[in-house]
């Protein structure tokens, strides 16, 4: 309908025919069915012809409008105008005009309606008049939508302005077309500068290449978009942001998110997280310090007073020692607990994963209460259920540890009574058992209210009992710790006057079935023999009814002498008794001499059960005939051998667990070729010393370079890896080696490292060492590491060595080298007790120079005085380039050199030099060279110190 009319089609029109001549053929038909209305006049303006649509659009009837000037059609205000548009149209020589062409006209309903209207007109000359014929189009419903739309766009720029956030659209290629107050102020720019790709010109240089192109491919692709990056605005100031966008056809819609705040926090939160991190490694170090400094001189304390004790003394200076002596203990103990503490709290407790013996733990652990559970006749005793693993793998040291804390906490507030350990256990998903042990005592109890504040730390439930029994409240929150560490809990019943049940549980893979006789059911020479059972106590008859019926005895228990001698008087035949001696009408003592009024010794062997202690003051009278005495809490393995002793069996020896020294030839027993890599020559002297005591001969490496190399020459068993070497260091030729090694043809890796930083051991264990040993090392310690480690050794024709057998003896060496290890030290200790006029309170530990000297009693040739002169020659040149590492910023050398300084020292004893390499060597910024000029300081005068004892004690040799 836009195109103009043809002239021919309008032959015969006037003001009388036109209409009629247009009433006829198809352009009636088309202009009738048009929506848009379709208005023709003449040159004077009047109407022509009119169709059904311009009827509709202006709500007149084609007879109202036909003869009449068309301005009818027109609001007032705009007649005047349209009579001189069309006088200007028709003098131009223009044929049309097409729609919307002249701008927005209006249009007039017959009703008065004034609406918003486009037109395109067409002149034509027909038979020499002029007319022009006009399409208009009701474009109210279309304005009313732009209206809505622009009212919707201000609302979104008012909207978009007050934003917090920057706000930005861009066209489909990606040119920005609008940003909102917030994005000109992030990114400080102004809106006409950011349009098309001007916003490109905010972003950093260093950034601008990669968020360009980030945003190109994500156009590209119609995809969502998101960079991080900086805003360089023109005061030089930088803004990091976050701008993300997602296609809105046509184009983006994006916002840019001021992130410059949430980054420095973050920055500020790392560094406050690397300096806790370096506060708890400072920490560490000062409770490693702490842990010798104070230590030493309390065991120096505690067995000068047991010395003290041992020589003839008055009641009243024996009083004093005593008091010395229990009260050194006591901080003794506070001091270990502290330390164990701090390291819970810190995450820096290591749990060991090895196979133990569940009831050994136990037993272990009442041994160690049993001297004051014996003061205060209270009973102990321990049950294990059926379905409870003999054996378990995991820390036994720490499950120790949390009996020892629980089962002395119930001795301490129990008056009478018993204190009972009870374990079982039922399993859990992948073949693990959950653990369960509970302490219950009859003790004083806690009320309810304050059990909640148990496993507190520093927490006693009543500060009246911090008064009366003593304690710092930590070893409840220690063993909690330790069995949430090891995948448990630890929780507690109570009632006041009756006493206490203390819970935890532990979650633990079971072990090898152990070999021990005593736990087998079938016993030949046990079986069938009638046992006589008297003991007031409930738990302990219970323990030895249920132990003699496994191993098939027939037992008969009573809780009183009286009883037992009316079976007795009644005929009832047994071949052994076991009575208590503690019972209150009638002790064991006097019901033994009673029951041999009937039957001697070879008709009814007796075996008397006694607290610790309580032997000493047995009847030596070879008439009373006893066989055997038993101490409680009463073991399995103990009660065994007595009872097959006294009914004329014979007892094995590993029924009873007994401490054998370990042999001084190792080597005989485990031939090993072992290789030393250690750059420090003291170090290298001590390890090989002590290789030589054991049978070995070793051969020795400086660095990682040359233990490749050795291992290529020939075969070892083991390698006794030093952590820190220079060149390359022993956790890179670990690796090398089982890169070119399979494992099991490749040596044994012990680490050795006197580093004391977090996660050293399980970064030397990553490497793939075997095991892992703290410098200075001594003898117990490195025969444990070299016997506890599966063996790999072989022979010419690369066979294992070692059967299960050896396996077998293997891992009971290991125990044995353990327990001799406490011996060891136990002697140690009281030899340097005895000989004060050696020890000093100076820069040098002597019991580290007792022990070097004792390297060398077999050979005397002079180990100590050797290793003290490479010291003296050696610290102070170490010392000097330390100095010159400081001087010049090298972090690195200056954390190296304090390293193997600081093995020299702790070799020798030099605690306190030690310790200040190691402040050195914690160093993990060049910042912190600044503290360093003043630790050097003191290591002068400490290494004056040091070396002017050692000097002396050079002397003295």
């Amino acid at each position: 309908m836009n195109e103009p009319i043809d002239p021919r089609r309008l032959p015969m029109l006037d003001a009388s025919a036109g209409a009629d001549a247009l009433e006829n053929g198809l352009l009636r038909a088309i202009l009738q069915v048009a929506e848009e209305a379709a208005v023709v006049i003449d040159a004077r303006r009047r109407s022509v012809l009119v169709n059904r649509g311009a009827e509709t659009m202006f709500g007149y009837s084609a007879d109202q409008v036909l003869g009449r000037e068309v301005e009818l059609l027109m609001p007032s205000d705009a007649r005047e105008r349209h009579a001189g548009h069309v006088r200007e149209f028709g003098a131009s020589s223009r044929a049309s005009r097409r729609m919307g062409e002249r701008g927005e006209i209006a249009g007039r309903r017959a009703n008065g309606e004034v609406f918003p209207a486009e037109a395109s007109v067409t002149q034509v000359t027909v038979a020499g008049s002029k007319y022009f014929a006009a399409i208009v189009r009701d474009v109210s419903d279309r304005k009313r939508t732009e209206a809505a739309l622009r009212t919707s766009e201000s609302r979104f720029r008012m909207l978009a302005d007050g934003a917090p956030v920057g706000i930005f659209e861009a066209g489909e290629s990606g040119d920005y077309r609008y940003v909102n107050t917030c994005w000109q102020q992030v990114a400080g720019m102004c809106a006409e500068e950011a349009l098309g790709e001007g916003w490109t010109r905010a972003i950093h240089p260093q950034d601008r290449a990669r968020v360009y192109r980030d945003w190109r491919a994500a156009v590209g692709a119609s995809g969502p978009f998101q960079a991080e990056y900086r805003c360089l605005r023109p005061d030089g100031a930088e803004a990091w942001v976050v701008a993300a966008a997602v296609p809105a056809r046509p184009g983006y819609v994006g916002t840019l998110t001021d992130v410059t705040d949430r980054r420095r926090q973050a920055a500020e939160m790392e560094a406050a997280r690397h300096e806790a991190e370096s506060a708890a490694k400072a920490k560490s170090l000062f409770l490693a310090n702490m842990s010798h400094e104070i230590r030493t001189p309390l065991n120096a304390v505690i067995g000068m007073t047991s010395l003290l004790l041992d020589t003839p003394i008055s009641e009243e200076q024996r009083e004093f020692a005593h008091t010395i002596r229990s009260s050194g203990e006591a901080l003794l103990a506070i001091i270990n607990d502290i330390l164990d503490f701090s390291k819970a709290d810190l995450g820096k407790l290591e749990l060991e994963h090895q196979v133990f013996d569940l009831r050994q733990v136990v037993e272990d652990s009442l041994d160690l209460n049993a001297a004051q559970a014996a003061e205060k006749r209270l009973n102990l005793a321990y049950v294990i259920e059926e379905g409870t693993p003999h054996t378990l793998v995991g820390d036994a040291t720490r499950l120790r540890q949390i009996l020892v804390n629980l089962v002395n906490n119930a001795v301490k507030f129990t008056h009478h009574g018993e204190v009972t350990v009870t374990v079982d256990a039922r399993p859990l998903e992948n073949g693990r058992f959950l653990v369960h042990f509970a302490v219950r005592d009859t003790g004083i109890g806690i009320a309810s209210d304050r059990l909640t504040q148990l496993f507190q730390s520093f927490t006693q439930v009543d500060p009246s009992t911090t008064r009366k029994y003593g304690g710092t409240g930590l070893g409840l929150a220690i063993s909690k710790r330790l069995a949430e560490l090891m995948h448990g809990d630890a929780w507690a019943e109570s009632e006041p006057g009756v006493g206490s049940v203390f819970h935890f549980n532990i979650v633990s893979e079971p072990g090898p079935l152990p070999d021990h006789h005593y736990l087998r059911n079938s016993q030949p020479a046990l079986a069938g023999k009638r046992v006589l059972i008297v003991d007031d106590n409930t738990t302990n008859r219970r323990i030895l009814v249920k132990q003699a019926l496994l191993w098939g005895m027939r037992p008969s228990a009573t809780p009183s002498a009286i009883e037992a001698l009316d079976l007795l008087r009644h005929g009832h035949a047994f071949d052994i008794a076991v009575l208590d001696m503690g019972m209150p009408d009638m002790s064991g003592i006097d019901l033994a001499w009673e029951i041999r009024k009937q039957a001697d010794r070879d008709a009814l062997p007796i075996v008397i059960l006694t607290s610790m202690g309580a032997r000493l003051d047995l009847p030596t009278d070879s008439e009373l005939g006893l066989s055997a005495f038993l101490g409680k809490p009463i073991k399995p393995a103990q009660l065994y051998a007595v009872l097959t002793e006294a009914l004329g069996g014979t007892r094995r020896a590993t029924d009873v667990p007994a401490i054998r020294p370990v042999t001084a030839r190792l080597a005989e027993e485990m031939p090993l070729k072992i290789l030393v890599a250690e750059d420090n020559a003291v170090n290298q002297k001590v390890l090989i010393r002590l290789l030589e005591r054991m049978g070995y001969r070793a051969d020795v490496a400086a660095n990682g370079f040359e233990v490749l190399d050795a291992l290529e020459r020939q075969r070892y068993d083991v390698v006794l890896m030093d952590v820190h070497m220079p060149e390359m260091d022993g956790v890179q030729a670990t690796q090398r080696i089982f890169q070119r090694q399979d494992r099991h043809e490749a040596p044994r890796v012990i680490g050795m490292t006197a580093s004391v930083m977090p996660g050293e051991r399980e970064r030397c264990l990553a490497a793939g060492m075997d095991a892992f040993v703290t410098k200075p090392i001594d003898n117990d310690e490195l025969t444990v590491a070299l016997i506890g480690v599966p063996a790999q050794a072989r022979d010419a024709w690369g066979e294992l060595r070692e059967g299960p057998a050896a396996t077998e003896r293997r891992v009971e060496r290991r125990q044995d080298a353990i327990d001799a290890g406490a011996d060891r030290r136990r002697q140690a200790e009281a030899t340097a007790a005895n000989e004060p006029n050696r020890r000093h309170s100076g820069a040098i530990d002597p019991e580290r120079l007792y022990y070097l000297v004792s390297l060398e009693r077999d050979t005397g040739d002079g180990l100590l005085r050797e290793l003290i002169d490479m010291f003296l020659r050696e610290a102070p040149e170490h010392l000097q380039r330390l100095h010159e590492a400081c001087v010049e910023r090298d972090l690195g050398t200056l954390r190296g050199l304090a390293h193997r300084l600081k093995s020299s020292a702790d070799n020798l004893g030099a605690r306190r030099l030690a310790s200040l390499c190691d402040m050195l060597e914690a160093l993990e910024s060049a910042e912190g060279l600044r503290a360093a000029e003043s630790v050097l300081a003191e290591m002068a005068r400490e290494l004056d110190r040091a070396g002017a004892q050692l000097r002396g004690e050079r002397d003295r040799l």
